[in-house]
């Protein structure tokens, strides 16, 4: 399971004083963004490859809020890889360790017209390389 932390900025508060709940799923971005990258499968590596990874789903449970000054963690791992498709699981907690909120995302690989692409035939080692950070 991969690890993501960080503080909670100013500007993600809203006018009660609180995370709008719209930063949570760019904390989810972020830390997808750098569990792929720290895999050594950056998305901008898969992308000038001319394939695309569009968010086809989300799930959000918000279970507690966050507050400016706080930190937390964004535990994220992928639950689900077809080679056109996959899963990702977060759980979001906060430095006290309590569950601020529990998501799921489904992506999907497409090529620039948007299409669905098979990754094993248009990047073959990166297929290989997502394949092996499937962590059920």
């Amino acid at each position: 399971m991969y690890k993501y932390t960080r503080a909670v900025f100013y500007y993600e508060t809203d006018k009660m004083g609180v995370v709008h709940h719209s930063n949570y799923v760019r904390w989810l971005e972020e830390a997808r963004t750098f569990f792929f990258n720290d895999s050594g499968v950056p998305y901008a590596q898969t992308e000038d490859a001319g394939v695309l990874i569009p968010v086809t789903n989300m799930d959000l449970k918000f279970k507690r809020f966050s507050r400016y000054g706080d930190s937390f963690t964004v535990r994220v791992k992928m639950t689900r890889y077809t080679g056109v498709r996959f899963d990702m699981a977060y759980t979001v907690v906060n430095q006290d360790g309590e569950t601020l909120l529990e998501a799921v995302s489904g992506h999907a690989f497409v090529g620039t017209d948007y299409r669905p692409v098979a990754l094993a035939r248009k990047l073959p080692e990166r297929h290989e390389a997502m394949k092996k950070l499937v962590d059920v």
